[in-house]
């Protein structure tokens, strides 16, 4: 009978342990079912949380009125620049932390509201308060229209289309908490639970209650597309010109877990890419010698340096340079609207002043604006009508 030998290695940085075990095979095949099992598990271990579409995505949803940068005099004062990043611009919204409350495999996510809303804040000039999108949404509903799948992986277009055919409202109204639509149970659900884009809870008659929002301030898409060719030079044209740019990258162990600080190099060429980053500037020392990507991670503050990291440019360093880049450029009408009082904002949402003139002045739900088979968000409200048919009668004013 055949004996076969398996060893098994733990290493951490710089610590390192390996085992062996011996037995004798009795069945051959029981020797394939062996190696079957333990190649899915070595393959659930490298899996990323960056993951190609779900399905074949058309060519025209690749790009969206994708237009090339145009190199301002502006622009053009930042390309010349040797050391020039967003930060110092003052126009990037806070970090974040993909791993928290739990585990969460969504870079993809991640890597990609960070510079749509970095480049929001740019659209903007500045104009405070920052806007922080609401990642959870994607989580909830992103799946349901194959774009992603939630904390088990995506990709950066898995965010753009949602984005674009449905919008985002931002993070108050769906906090994150790192789980997905798999939450939900029910597999036969055909569309997100309506209170999975954005909801509310109040006391309703005494009694606490949360009920979906239906018409929150939403942010939408103008455009987005691929940074045209590979390599530093269209992608700091992108950079100098609209903003920030979602890279996917290679991330070996000794990145996970020995960067520290200091410019990250890529000694060992690594090619397994399974994430998704913010690229927001660039940098070089003194003597041009070393030159650096300045990178917005999503793994916290308290990792690299404040949450970012420096990465060798010009070398297609963990494969950033690889041609993965992309972009986007975010609308704010309806924040536009509610600033110039157009719309105004209400427990229920944003309407019109009108509108909410008619609403009584006590807890009830939100008069319907829009017939209940307008699929607004891509979300379900069968549920949401059952969960308060008791409450309607008693509080709800239609608006006609």
């Amino acid at each position: 009978m055949p004996i076969l030998q398996l060893k098994y290695t733990f290493h951490f940085k710089n610590f390192e342990s390996s085992k062996f075990v011996k037995f004798q095979v009795v069945d051959m095949s029981l020797l394939v079912r062996i190696f079957l099992t333990l190649s899915a598990l070595f393959l659930l271990v490298d899996a990323g949380c960056k993951k190609k579409p779900a399905i074949n995505v058309a060519l025209d949803e690749l790009s969206f009125n994708a237009v090339k940068p145009i190199i301002t005099d502006q622009a053009a004062q930042r390309l010349s620049q040797k050391n020039f990043t967003w930060m110092d611009e003052k126009l990037l919204t806070p970090s974040w932390n993909q791993h928290i409350p739990q585990y969460c495999g969504s870079c993809w996510l991640h890597g990609t509201l960070s510079m749509i809303q970095d480049r929001l804040k740019i659209v903007k000039n500045g104009l405070s308060p920052d806007v922080i999108l609401a990642r959870q949404v994607v989580l909830n509903c992103g799946a349901f229209h194959t774009y992603g799948d939630g904390c088990n992986g995506g990709d950066v277009i898995d965010v753009l289309r949602y984005m674009k055919n449905y919008g985002l409202p931002d993070e108050t109204c769906m906090p994150y908490s790192a789980t997905d639509h798999t939450q939900y149970g029910d597999k036969d659900l055909k569309k997100c639970p309506a209170d999975g884009y954005c909801r509310n809870c109040m006391p309703l008659k005494d009694v606490d209650t949360c009920w979906s929002v239906k018409t929150p301030m939403r942010y939408y898409l103008d455009s987005y597309g691929k940074v045209p060719r590979p390599g530093e030079e269209s992608m700091m044209a992108e950079l100098a010109a609209r903003g920030p740019i979602t890279c996917s990258i290679a991330t070996p162990e000794t990145f996970d877990y020995g960067y520290y600080g200091g410019m990250a190099t890529d000694p060992t060429n690594s090619t397994d890419v399974d994430h998704d980053i913010e690229v927001v500037g660039w940098g070089e020392s003194g003597d041009g010698e070393t030159k650096w990507w300045v990178v917005r991670n999503s793994w916290g503050s308290y990792w690299g340096e404040m949450g970012f990291f420096k990465l060798e440019r010009g070398r297609n360093a963990l494969q950033i340079e690889a041609g993965d880049c992309w972009w986007a450029m975010p609308t704010w009408e309806d924040e536009q609207k509610v600033r110039s009082g157009e719309l105004v904002g209400t427990m229920w949402g944003v309407m019109t002043p009108e509108e909410a003139a008619q609403i009584k002045p006590e807890g009830h739900r939100h008069p319907h604006k829009v017939d209940d088979d307008d699929d607004v968000v891509g979300v379900n409200e069968e549920e949401e009508e059952r969960r308060f048919s008791s409450l309607r009668a008693e509080h709800l004013l239609t608006v006609s």
